[in-house]
């Protein structure tokens, strides 16, 4: 049976306009930066390919990103909307000829391991068709995972919906609210800053738990046909 090829790809070309002049994932975040974080939290999972999808290459989070064994990948159409980050996250997936692209955002620091592994383990078991969304409060966003047969839709993806039509589609992986807090905002940003000073999250703790659970998942299904 072959191995399966899991892509990541971290959205981190957002214009940060609610922010000013200041560049939102360059703001500190506990020991680290914002942008770091959830590149951080990914790094104890299996992956064949890594990507952070950033607007330019002089990022300062890049650093941290090569670190982790991501590779960096610019997307110049940035302004346009997420949408075009996205489907340059789907066009690298299918030249890497994944089986499955888990799509995360650089401005979600609070997810922890355990649920990107959850993630992945129900595509895996649901295969090339799989399309699985986390949800809180009723509301579904990334991260969420798509199997092959969605990557070409993918790469389709403009402006600022990016894939709101499929996660609509997708089965639900239901969560905490504070899991999906995004900092859209400097409100935002210290609203998750309170969560990480008061101990309701765990920065450190959130990297170290998810690997055992995604390798579960892989045994379950060694093949997404």
């Amino acid at each position: 049976m072959a191995e399966l090829r899991l892509a990541v790809a971290v959205l981190a070309a957002g214009q940060s306009r609610r922010f000013g002049a200041a560049d939102k994932l360059a703001a500190p975040l506990g020991d680290t930066l914002l942008g770091e974080q959830a590149v951080r939290t990914l790094g104890d999972l299996s992956f064949a390919r890594r990507w952070v999808i950033a607007a330019s290459a002089d990022h300062p989070c890049a650093p941290a990103w090569s670190a982790a064994g991501f590779a960096l990948a610019v997307n110049d159409q940035a302004a346009a909307g997420m949408g075009t980050s996205l489907a340059l996250a789907a066009r690298l997936a299918l030249e890497a000829s994944a089986d499955a692209l888990l799509v995360a955002l650089a401005d979600m620091p609070l997810v922890p391991a355990d649920h990107f592994a959850a993630l992945l383990a129900r595509a895996v078991a649901l295969g090339p068709g799989a399309m699985v969304t986390s949800e809180a409060a009723g509301v579904r966003s990334p991260p969420a995972v798509f199997g092959r047969n969605h990557l070409a839709e993918l790469a389709k993806a403009e402006g600022d919906q990016g894939a709101r039509h499929l996660l609509g589609q997708a089965e639900p992986l239901i969560c905490p609210t504070d899991w999906l807090a995004d900092v859209d905002d400097p409100a935002a940003l210290a609203r998750v800053r309170a969560l990480v000073t008061r101990g309701g999250i765990l920065l450190a703790a959130m990297t170290r738990t998810g690997q055992d659970s995604v390798g579960r998942g892989m045994q379950c299904s060694t093949m997404m046909s």
